[in-house]
Order: C-alpha cells, then sequence, then structure tokens
C-alpha cells in the first residue's frame, strides 16, 4: 500500500482520503463494514487524528462512507433507484422486491392525526389515521415514512394491517382498493435527530424526501405519503411515458 508523502503538495487529508479510498475500490472495505477508526488510522498511516478526520469528512461529502455518531464509519452502500411513474402502482414495497431487493418494513407507530391540508386532499371532515414507518431495502434503513388516511373510510385498518406487509395488498385484500400515484413532490432536507435515530446518519444529513397523494384509477384520493429517505441510498427516477 502506498505511504503518505509529506513533501507532496497535496495536503495530508487529502492523501489520507485517497488511500481508504482506494481501499474502498479494491473492496477491502465491503458495503456496511466499520472501518477503523480515527486512532488506528492515525497510526497507521502516520498522520494526527485531525487530520484522519479531515480525510473521513472527504470521503463522507463523496457519500463513500457515513458517520454514526458515537458509533464510527461505515462504507456506505450504493444508491438503490426507484422508478415514479403516473401508470405505475404506488406501492413502494412491491416494486422493490419485483426487482429482486428485499425490503421490510417495521410499524413504528399508529395514531389519530388531524392536519386540515391532509384532509382536504382526502376530501373528508374527519379524523386521519396516521401510520409511521421504518423501511429497509437489503437490510439497511432506507426510508422513514408517514401515511394517513381517512378513518371513516378504512376504520379497521389498524386492525388488520400489521405494518410488516405492503399496505397496498391490504387495501387492496380487505377493501377492493387498487392506487396510483396522484401527484409527487421531491425536495431535499437535512436530518433531524429523529431522523438520525432511525436511519443511521448524522443529524443535518441530507435527506431525499418525496411526498404526495395516491388515489383510486378513478381519481378518488386513497392515501397522503411521505417518505425521508437517505440520500447516499436513495434516487428516484421519474418516467413521463408510463414505461
Amino acid at each position: 500500500m502506498k505511504s503518505i508523502n509529506r513533501h507532496a503538495s497535496v495536503p495530508l487529508y487529502q492523501q489520507v482520503a485517497d488511500l481508504i479510498g482506494r481501499e474502498l475500490e479494491l473492496g477491502t472495505y465491503a458495503p456496511g463494514d466499520r472501518l477503523p477508526g480515527e486512532s488506528e488510522l492515525a497510526a497507521l498511516h502516520g498522520v494526527h487524528r485531525l487530520t484522519v478526520r479531515q480525510a473521513l469528512a472527504t470521503l463522507s461529502a463523496l457519500g463513500l462512507i457515513h458517520t454514526v455518531h458515537g458509533r464510527g464509519s461505515y462504507v456506505s452502500h450504493p444508491p438503490i433507484r426507484h422508478t415514479i411513474s403516473g401508470s405505475g402502482e404506488a406501492s413502494l414495497t412491491r416494486q422493490m422486491r419485483a426487482s429482486g431487493r428485499d425490503v421490510r418494513q417495521q410499524l413504528l407507530s399508529s395514531s389519530i392525526d388531524d392536519v386540515e391540508e391532509h384532509r382536504v386532499m382526502l376530501q373528508t371532515d374527519g379524523p386521519l389515521r396516521r401510520f409511521d414507518l421504518l423501511r429497509f431495502v437489503d437490510d439497511v434503513p432506507w426510508t422513514l415514512s408517514k401515511l394517513w388516511v381517512a378513518e371513516e373510510r378504512f376504520p379497521d385498518l389498524e386492525q388488520r394491517w400489521d405494518g410488516h406487509s405492503s399496505l397496498y395488498e391490504s387495501l387492496e385484500r380487505e377493501h377492493g382498493v387498487g392506487m396510483r400515484r396522484a401527484d409527487r413532490l421531491i425536495w431535499s432536507a437535512p436530518a433531524t435527530p429523529h431522523d438520525a435515530e432511525y436511519l443511521l446518519v448524522p443529524v443535518g444529513a441530507p435527506l431525499l424526501l418525496m411526498a404526495g397523494l395516491n388515489a383510486t384509477e378513478h381519481g378518488e384520493p386513497v392515501a397522503v405519503v411521505e417518505h425521508r429517505g437517505r440520500g447516499d441510498r436513495v434516487q428516484f427516477e421519474v418516467r413521463f411515458d408510463g414505461r
């Protein structure tokens, strides 16, 4: 392995970042692996810990690694692309599984919620049922999701759906309701402490957000959804031709 050249014009931290990056390319560390600690890397390369910290920050900015406070730095998984089209069904879970991904989700909570904007979108004056979910793709946290439905339309959904299977499969099976995407808004935002806890990213890390309305093929509103995805793991591909 190449060593640090203290007489080179390239800053020491960049040399360390390049050396670690080379090891990532060679597969010395696989996606999900924890890198050696700052002290160990500093001793290995003969530099100060602050130099290693700068090098890790450089690799993190490139999306090659991510650092979890109190746990260390980990090799990032390559981003997973999710295709969005108006003609496609709205089940993210089923689409991911159909593409060969291992998908599981955990129901974090279910509660009665009252968001005026969402009640207008769902065309109801009654209370809303909100579900909070954590989705894993290939056993790595991928999105924190929220979903709202009209309680009066699906009063038994909390009892009939355990949160592990696709919600859309449950709606089709129990209520005969299929869903398509009616609209989507995509933007970025920094991770909150709540996001960081579940998605295993630093507070302030970039997230990719997607929100909108799901409706039946006849345009009847069914659910309002919001997904908060890890910026290093999520890509959204928008198709306009329905392919």
